[in-house]
């Protein structure tokens, strides 16, 4: 699944917590606390909707990574993926035997691609969710906005402009007393339901009809300006956005509608804050007469209105009447409860890629390994061979370039388990490679990896994930953890050279190098803490696991990024690399002359 659809779709049910929270808390204080701050309180909400805040240490991380795992071992096996023994532009060379080995390639692979062919449609549907939930928000917030374009054409086709300058007084007075400086336009439409303000930048406030008592009208007007003075209109695109968004959350749409409610709730609690609640019988006599207007177009998507439908009225008009300044101890209390918002909100937290993982799945848990459910595992013997691990183009399966003169060449693929198999080895008896193998493989997430190196020589940079299992015998390695590694590390040097080099100076790791070793030396950084034979260090959450262990003798090395030189190595291990492991091919009569006459 997408990883951005994941993290989407964590902060929808985060969101539908505090909309519950916020739903069960109404009930007990909707009376009780200011109308405004129910309205603006679920500007937390859409936030935690939109936006993917969170702590470090979430309150529900655990099951986002418990669901995590879930979906992603129910998930269907990825579709087969040959491994060609001769593929385009290159000369991969078969082994000994390969045909009677072709034939057991291609049979898994053509039962696998005949016995499962709703297995590559369930991959297909997974993979590609996340282009459905996109498609669906365009088109509802293409549809949204195709309604509001046609509500204004209507609007504005009926509009005529109002020229009593009686009137024009009274608005330019009211919206001068609310601090309202920009220019407010009066139209009438006697086919709308009741007045409302349209325009986000050049505000109209339209009535049914101009024969309106002139107490009305002041209330009205100020119902209407209050509305612009609050952006409720961008506060309602804002709803509708976040809605289009999270089509798919029930909770999200409720929320919508609550939040409609608790506007005019609040703009009327703010009129009659500044009209004084004397003044609240007048002012719910101004709404009953609203209700009884000609027009019957009820669309205001984008506007706001006085007025909605009786129901809403008859809330709106219990709530005028019991209309209170607030005490205190009231305010103390909506202070508390906004803290408490948006801390839940906060603390709630949604899935998290993390920095070690924004190439693969991070870990489960610290301390444990990657979880491959579903990833092509690969494995790599080398004997007596120099290879060189290079990404494959785009689309191209595993292949090498090599002499086949000097090498074998040995691909295998299990086609039930999808484990790709490659074993190299040198064909002479003298051990005399000519050249450096290239060994190209796809540059994917892997899941178990295994390297065997036995008197050869190794350079990989490419694993990006995964758990690297690593058994090195008598051989010259060089593995590089790519940055944003993710998964683990265990490998074993028995006699030879190792260099571990992590490119993102192993961030979130958990790293032990065990020296068993008989003669020789490891080179590590400073940050490493030694305690007998073993030295550790632990960065982050500590979720890729690294275990070296050095045996018999050799020279081991672990490097960061800006730490990979030779300037500690001793003189002979300085010149060797700078003269066989740097540019030069790496040959085996070096092997059998330079480091069997140094073992002596």
């Amino acid at each position: 699944m997408n990883a951005v659809l994941k993290i989407f779709l964590s902060m929808s049910f985060s969101g539908g917590l505090l909309i519950l929270a916020l739903l069960l808390g109404k009930k007990f204080l909707k009376n009780k606390i200011s109308r405004q701050w129910q309205y603006y309180i679920w500007l937390v909400v859409v936030l935690r909707l939109l936006l993917p805040f969170g702590t470090e240490v979430s309150l529900l991380g655990k099951t986002y990574q418990a669901a995590d795992q879930a979906i992603t071992q129910a998930a269907p096996l990825p579709p087969q993926q040959q491994l060609p023994l001769n593929a385009p532009e290159s000369n991969l060379a078969p082994a000994v035997g390969a045909e009677h080995h072709n034939e057991t390639v291609s049979s898994p692979t053509d039962d696998v691609t005949t016995a499962h062919p709703l297995q590559d449609i369930g991959v297909l549907l997974i993979n590609q969710i996340w282009l459905v939930w996109l498609v669906a928000a365009l088109g509802l917030l293409i549809r949204k906005i195709t309604i509001y374009q046609g509500f204004m054409r209507y609007i504005k086709a009926g509009l005529t402009p109002v020229s009593d300058i009686e009137r024009l007084d009274g608005l330019s007075i009211v919206a001068e007393q609310s601090g309202i400086k920009k220019p407010i336009e009066l139209c009438v439409n006697p086919l709308v339901s009741s007045p409302l303000l349209i325009g986000f930048f050049r505000p109209c406030i339209v009535l049914p009809s101009a024969d309106i008592p002139e107490k009305d009208f002041r209330y009205i007007v100020l119902h209407e300006l209050t509305h612009y003075k609050r952006r409720d209109m961008f506060y309602k695109w804002l709803v509708q956005i976040t809605v289009c968004l999270h089509w798919f959350n029930p909770l999200v749409h409720l929320m919508s509608r609550e939040i409609t409610k608790a506007c005019e709730f609040s703009c009327d609690e703010a009129v009659l804050a500044k009209m004084g609640s004397g003044n609240a019988q007048d002012y719910g006599k101004t709404l009953l007469d609203a209700m009884v207007a000609v027009g019957r177009y009820k669309e205001n998507l984008g506007a706001v209105t006085l007025s909605e439908n009786k129901q809403l009225l008859k809330e709106r008009l219990g709530a005028i009447m019991k209309f209170r300044e607030q005490s205190r101890s009231v305010k103390i209390l909506t202070v508390l409860l906004t803290l408490c918002v948006v801390l839940g909100a906060a603390f709630v937290g949604v899935y998290s890629l993390g920095p070690a993982t924004a190439n693969a799945h991070a870990a489960s848990l610290p301390g444990t390994p990657l979880d491959t459910t579903g990833r092509p595992s690969l494995s790599l013997d080398v004997s007596s061979a120099a290879v060189n691990v290079l990404a494959a183009p785009r689309g191209s399966k595993i292949y090498a370039e090599f002499n086949e003169d000097v090498y074998q060449v040995e691909p295998r693929i299990d086609g039930q388990r999808d484990i790709w198999s490659v074993s190299i080895s040198c064909k002479t008896n003298t051990n005399n490679n000519a050249e450096t193998i290239k060994l190209y493989i796809p540059d994917i997430a892997y899941g178990d990896v295994t390297l065997n190196v036995d008197n050869g020589h190794l350079t990989c940079d490419l694993i990006r994930s995964g758990n690297i299992v690593g058994n090195f015998n008598m051989a010259s390695v060089f593995l590089t953890l790519p940055e944003g590694f993710a998964g683990s590390v265990d490998a074993t040097a028995n006699s030879g050279y190792f260099q571990l080099i992590s490119q993102d100076d192993f961030k979130n790791t958990t790293a032990t190098i065990t020296d068993n070793g008989s003669w020789g030396e490891i080179y590590r950084p400073k940050n490493f803490k030694e305690s007998g034979n073993l030295a550790t260090f632990t960065d982050g959450t500590g979720a890729n696991v690294i275990q070296i262990t050095r045996k018999g003798s050799g020279v081991m090395g672990i490097y960061t990024s800006d730490a990979f030189d030779t300037s500690n190595f001793p003189d002979d291990w300085k010149d060797l690399w700078q003269d066989e492991w740097q540019g030069k091919p790496w040959e085996d009569d070096w092997w059998q002359n330079t480091w069997q006459e140094d073992n002596d």
